[in-house]
């Protein structure tokens, strides 16, 4: 692997991916061969639909989401108004997991419990095969695989959710060809993929398929973020009134919650932000693999097949790129969208070639819209209806390293409890 300067990020980013190619990158990253995520590299039905369908439906689909959440809190989160203990991660992957299934495989399949499942425990699967199988040289991968327990429970998975989503994709497809598929479940990525998909990507095994993978991509990132996001926001509790006021400021202005008000959420965005700066999915990011050789402008050789990336973490960090990096500034992208011509610039979702955690340019992740709007959704109607701080005499919880991928803590634990005749979510 080689790891390139912040320098070379225009540079790379100009390359066409005949000659870089990320997806190659990522199936690698994930090893595919092995996991079945190379699924990747024979369609990318899934990213068109991200781009084309999904992203530009945000706005018809934050009330099915916010339907979700209040769904989800009605039953995992406590509704006493006293202390209560309770480990985020896992809460709030399964609201994560909810949510994200309302807009991939609509209701009633959003509710299926052998869905969320099977939705949340493949990618589980996937990270212990990858990160264990990583330890070992290459040539022991082959062998490794076929012992593994987690690569089995990944396949099968794949299996669970082939027999779970073929007969619905089937139906779909009655429903499409006579014009009576309800808008509900129309508006969904998987009936867009089913719409739009050519005829070597159109077998229901092979949607089912993507089905997970993209779930794969979406929930944890999502989820991981959240989480992230709430352990921070106990260590800064300043800065919760701050963005409940916001909160409530824009719902005034607005006359009502609307689907726009998300975007007038600066504060809560720039907290998002400024807590995935200190706690990157990924130490590395921009990953592409060559291929054919090149020579970098500074006289690097790339040859082909050389997997090359970005040191996320450390270019953020530097105080060139970013002012007092080691101090967290719960605000600080707020400020920045204050200066003149930059009120559209330093969003959680826009990417600068300073800031990689979602890529740079034309291949930069098509679901980070998405998942800006997810997170907000979420922590909107837990920052307005429930008070948070850590177990007494605790700190943050130490995030979880395993290779260059950074976890929040599972066993991290916070104090919750409902704001009672206080709660005043907008929606």
């Amino acid at each position: 692997m080689v790891v390139l300067p912040v320098s070379m990020v225009d540079e790379i980013r100009a390359l066409p991916i005949e000659k870089a190619n990320p997806t190659v990158a990522h199936a690698h990253n994930l090893l595919g061969s092995y996991t079945k995520m190379d699924l990747i590299l024979r369609s990318n039905l899934h990213f068109r639909m991200i781009q084309t369908r999904l992203t530009p439906m945000l706005g018809s689909l934050t009330g099915p989401m916010e339907n979700e959440v209040e769904y989800g809190l009605n039953h995992h989160f406590p509704s006493s108004e006293g202390w209560t203990k309770m480990k985020p991660y896992h809460t709030i992957l399964e609201l994560v997991a909810r949510t994200s299934a309302r807009v991939f495989v609509g209701l009633p399949l959003c509710r299926s419990e052998k869905w969320l499942e099977i939705s949340t425990q493949f990618t589980e699967q996937i990270f212990v095969s990858v990160c264990f199988m990583r330890l070992f040289p290459t040539w022991t991968h082959p062998i490794l695989s076929k012992l593994m327990p987690s690569i089995w429970k990944g396949h099968d998975y794949i299996r669970q959710s082939q027999k779970l989503l073929v007969p619905e994709i089937l139906h779909r497809k009655e429903l499409m060809a006579t014009g009576k598929l309800a808008r509900d479940t129309r508006d969904t990525l998987l009936s867009w993929m089913i719409e739009c998909a050519d005829a070597s990507e159109s077998d229901p095994k092979h949607l089912a398929h993507l089905e997970i993978v993209i779930s794969l991509a979406a929930i944890h990132t999502s989820q991981m973020n959240a989480v992230h996001v709430l352990y921070d926001l106990c260590a800064h509790p300043e800065c919760f009134e701050e963005i409940r006021e916001e909160i409530r400021e824009v719902a005034r202005k607005q006359e009502g919650w609307q689907k726009t008000s998300y975007a007038q959420l600066r504060k809560l965005d720039s907290f998002m932000k400024e807590s995935q700066r200190f706690n990157p999915p990924s130490m590395l990011s921009y990953h592409r693999v060559m291929q054919g050789h090149h020579v970098l402008s500074d006289g690097t050789v790339l040859p082909s097949g050389a997997h090359i990336c970005m040191p996320v973490n450390a270019i953020q960090m530097d105080p060139e790129v970013t002012a007092d990096p080691e101090v967290f500034d719960g605000f600080r992208y707020y400020k920045q969208r204050q200066n003149h011509g930059e009120g559209h610039l330093h969003q959680f979702a826009t990417t600068e070639k300073n800031l990689l955690n979602f890529g740079h340019g034309k291949y930069a992740c098509p679901g980070r819209f998405f998942a800006s709007l997810e997170i907000k959704v979420i922590l909107v109607r837990l920052i307005m209806n429930y008070d948070f701080k850590f177990v007494d005499g605790g700190g943050r919880p130490p995030n979880l390293r395993a290779h260059e991928f950074l976890f929040p803590n599972p066993d991290g634990e916070l104090l919750i409890r409902f704001r009672g005749s206080d709660a005043e979510s907008p929606f």
